[in-house]
Order: C-alpha cells, then structure tokens, then sequence
C-alpha cells in the first residue's frame, strides 16, 4: 500500500468491472503505455499505481475480479475513502454490462456517508462500431442508466485507438474538492491520439 510520503494533496480511486472488459488496457492507456492486443489478463487481487499530476497524488487502483464478486469485500471496506469509482463494461458483452450495473447498486448500497462519491461508467471497445453487429449494449440504454444513478456518468471509449482516453486524463487533473462530474458531457465522436510517454505527470507502478 502506498503511502503519502509529500505535501501532495492524495486521492483513492478504484478501476472495477467484469473479466476481460478492459481495466488493464485502460490503466495503460491512462499511462501512456502503448496497448496490447495480447494482454493476460490480470489474477484476482489488487494493482496499484501511483498518478502524480500538478501537485496532486492520486492512487489508482485497478480491482480484478472473475465475475463474481470475489474481491467486492477489499471495495466495501474502503468505500467511505474513495473519491471516484471507475465502473468498465465491454460494449461487445451484455453480460458485462449487467454485471457492471451489478457492481454499481453494490456501491450505492454499501454507502454511508461518502454519499458524494462520483462513478464514471465506461463502455469500452468503441473500435467495434464500424462493425455494428459486434456491438451489444446500446449508447442510448447505458445512457440512460447512468443519468438515473446519482454522481454517475457515462462515456464510451477505446483503450485500443485512444477515443475518449483524455476525458479522464482531464478529469484527474482537475481533481479538487468540488465535483467533477458534468452530467452533460458529450461523447467525443473523434479520435484521441495517445503520446508513448505520459505528458500529465509522472507514475510508479507499485
């Protein structure tokens, strides 16, 4: 476990979601590493970085799981010190999307007073649309679920071409006290393209 060891403002954030959805690619992404198509994907347990952006901390913690909530415990007991939950779902798979949404009312219903904690659901694989018979969920349903959860937005991205990637590189560089979320933010249609080293700040792999 990483501890604060500088005059850096910290924050916690979580990365969950189903097997195989993205997590990894995604944190990757995040990181400026380029994707791999041949990733394993990661055994059950926890995954730490450290994001350092301006003079802020933020450690990131990617929460692998198999599907059946093996490792929901280690969320629940650190529930009231997140600030952001990062809730991924392949946009291929409905059943990670279900899952996904499973993982959301375990959050919300495992809550006491952290009540202003922000969720960012996120469908990944949005390379697959130019073939639309991949794609399983539709943008206008996961919309829709997400405008009807409190402190949750929804966006699509693909950790594979870099879509979207810098709306969270954005969101945790503007990190403060006060919310982040805009409940009416649209979805880039165009592609981000990601440098090979992380322009934002420098991380630890832990």
């Amino acid at each position: 476990m990483y501890k604060n060891k500088s005059n850096c403002h910290q924050r916690t954030i979580y990365i969950v979601g189903g097997r195989g959805v993205g997590k990894t690619s995604l944190l990757n992404a995040l990181l400026g590493i380029k994707f791999n198509e041949d990733i394993n994907h990661s055994k059950i347990g926890i995954n730490q970085t450290l994001y350092k952006v301006d003079n802020k901390e933020i450690i990131i913690n990617e929460l692998t799981d198999d599907d059946n909530f093996s490792n929901t415990n280690i969320l629940k007991n650190q529930l009231e010190e997140i600030f952001l939950i990062i809730v991924v779902f392949s946009l291929d798979d409905e059943d990670s999307f279900e899952y996904a949404k499973s993982l959301i009312l375990f959050i919300k219903s495992n809550l006491t007073y952290n009540l202003g904690m922000q969720i960012l659901l996120f469908g990944n694989k949005y390379d697959l649309k130019k073939n639309d018979s991949k794609i399983k969920v539709n943008h206008k349903e996961a919309k829709h679920y997400a405008s009807e959860i409190e402190n949750c937005s929804y966006y699509e991205l693909s950790c594979k071409t870099g879509l979207n990637i810098d709306i969270l590189q954005g969101l945790l560089s503007d990190i403060n006290e006060s919310k982040i979320i805009d409940k009416d933010e649209n979805v880039i249609e165009d592609s981000v393209s990601l440098n090979n080293e992380n322009e934002s700040g420098s991380c630890i792999i832990i």
